[in-house]
């Protein structure tokens, strides 16, 4: 065997494994998807009532961890001040790639916050929530399981024992019983295909960046997709009303704990 069949030989069985090694590298460490619930009525604009992110580690040595951002949460929104975030996805012109609220400011004010890459966004209304449920089958929590119209009472209930911190808590519940469907690839593929044509709801995914986090995943973890437990928290904080400079009024506010934030982001998003 001469020289240049070796030579051959030794770039076709190295050359994969370089691609491989390059791909594992380049990917993000997690890959974040914004998951955003539009109080969207009509033609309205609208306000992101629910506010999440989903957050899969490359590594199975970290969590894979879903956040909630409380919608009251006093924070600097570009080119508005301080503000509710939910008030986010109102202000300024729609992108092209969302005709339900402003997903690049939200996108932009979240990442701001939790000093994180958003990968990827996912939204939907009031309306197309409960299509979602109903497309996955219905939904699982500790209290029994619900159809659509019943699962969107319930993530929409504030005004019950635990307020909020309740009504954030199932919505966190509700989307792990939906993951939980989507293994199925059938009832995956009907939930994103119902996310591309439905007027109610956007998904915007670099499927490029997706797969190639995906195969370094696969990598890490050594042939085993599984995200494992999924822990669930929220951003801390406490609830105070504070004068509102854009609305000339107080308002509550959900005062963010910096201190705590920090900790949760170092445990969970890191």
């Amino acid at each position: 065997m001469n020289i240049i069949t070796k030579t051959i030989i030794l770039v076709i069985v190295i050359s994969p494994l370089l691609l491989l090694s390059l791909i594992y590298l380049l990917a993000p460490n997690r890959y974040n998807i914004l998951i955003v619930g539009s109080d969207q009525r009509g033609e309205e604009r609208a306000r992101s009532d629910v506010l999440m992110v989903f957050s899969i580690p490359k590594s199975p040595a970290k969590p894979t961890s879903l956040i909630t951002i409380p919608r009251d949460s006093r924070v600097d929104i570009p080119g508005h001040g301080m503000d509710k975030i939910t008030h986010a996805y109102v202000y300024g012109d729609l992108s092209e790639s969302s005709q339900i609220g402003n997903i690049d400011l939200t996108e932009q004010t979240v990442e701001n916050l939790l000093d994180i890459k958003i990968h990827g966004t996912v939204e939907f209304t009031f309306e197309s929530f409960k299509e979602i449920v109903d497309l996955v089958g219905g939904v699982w929590t500790e209290d029994g399981q619900y159809d659509g119209e019943k699962a969107l009472a319930m993530v929409r209930d504030r005004y019950r024992a635990g307020g909020d911190f309740a009504r954030t808590a199932d919505q966190r519940d509700v989307f792990k019983s939906i993951l939980t469907k989507l293994k199925n690839k059938d009832t995956a593929l009907s939930v994103y295909n119902h996310l591309q044509q439905s007027n109610k709801a956007e998904i915007n995914i670099d499927t490029t960046k997706a797969g190639m986090f995906g195969v370094a995943t696969y990598i890490r973890r050594f042939g085993r997709l599984s995200l494992g437990e999924i822990k669930t928290d929220f951003i801390p904080g406490q609830g105070d009303t504070i004068y509102a400079e854009n609305f000339g009024q107080n308002l509550y506010f959900w005062v963010i704990d910096e201190g705590g934030k920090e900790k949760l982001i170092e445990e969970l998003l890191q």
